[in-house]
């Protein structure tokens, strides 16, 4: 045995299931602090733990149910069992991504950092995807236009702001709007965000009820992407339709051969052509 005396290590107390306690965790004040769910653990335990709910449970839409949003938690109040949370970032789920995407068509995908005007700043990846195959000097300039659209909204709002319009699909109605005169798209969705970093003494404030302006964007066309008079792009002609179905033709019925009824003129002529013969 070795001289030195082993150190014994302390012993742990085991946290039983009687010692921890249900909260129920509130929303941010941009979403109105609405009850997201309840979470069991200890009060040191439960801060910077993250909890995902559907936009479905706010707004009661069934074409909201596959946004998913993340809140963490920052602030727990022990005597009233509640905890206060931020919006961390949200996500469609894969099943309606790939949804998004059909044969013959184009993804155009973009991921940024942008910071807003109270120097919040996310990471956004956004999709649009056209109706046909598009070209890549054309993907180059709606990829373009992406990134200088969602700049531009950054610059101008607050954090609660921009969230509203990232989630209830202001900026992609926008960039839809501008893209659609390079290449028709089918779709533009912001399929993903994530908050990167808070400023020091950042809050959450009510959203103001004000509009979003229109933002113009001036793109430089390169000689490619140019649409001319002679090779307009016609939508109705790129939309997706059914296969038409050809008529059945119905069968005509065969002719029947009549039998001619026999004079008493034409009978005495045929009589003698039988005794003839």
């Amino acid at each position: 045995m070795s001289s030195k005396a082993r150190k014994k290590k302390p012993k742990i107390k085991k946290v039983s299931f009687k010692d921890k306690n249900w909260y129920s965790v509130l929303s941010s004040k941009s979403f109105d602090f609405k009850p997201i769910g309840e979470v069991i653990g200890l009060e040191d335990n439960l801060l910077g733990r993250i909890l995902e709910t559907l936009l479905f449970d706010f707004t009661h839409k069934y074409s909201d149910i596959s946004l998913k949003l993340k809140f963490r938690i920052v602030e727990v109040n022990n005597e009233a069992k509640k905890c206060n949370s931020i919006f961390v970032g949200h996500q469609y789920t894969n099943d309606f991504i790939r949804s998004l995407i059909g044969r013959g068509s184009t993804k155009i995908q973009s991921i940024i950092n942008l910071t807003t005007k109270d120097n919040y700043i996310f990471r956004v990846t956004m999709i649009c995807t056209t109706i046909k195959r598009a070209r890549s000097s054309q993907q180059i300039l709606i990829r373009k236009i992406i990134r200088e659209i969602l700049r531009e909204f950054a610059k101008s709002l607050n954090h609660e702001k921009f969230i509203a319009g990232m989630i209830y699909r202001e900026f992609q109605s926008q960039i839809q709007r501008v893209a659609k005169t390079i290449y028709p798209l089918s779709n533009a969705v912001i399929i993903k965000s994530k908050l990167i970093s808070i400023p020091e003494g950042g809050e959450d404030k009510e959203i103001p009820d004000d509009q979003f302006e229109i933002v113009e964007v001036d793109i430089k066309r390169s000689r490619k992407s140019e649409i001319k008079r002679t090779e307009r792009i016609n939508v109705k002609k790129l939309s997706r339709s059914k296969p038409r179905t050809r008529p059945v033709k119905k069968e005509e019925p065969l002719p029947t051969t009549e039998k001619k009824e026999v004079t008493k003129e034409e009978s005495p002529s045929i009589e003698k052509e039988e005794k003839e013969a």
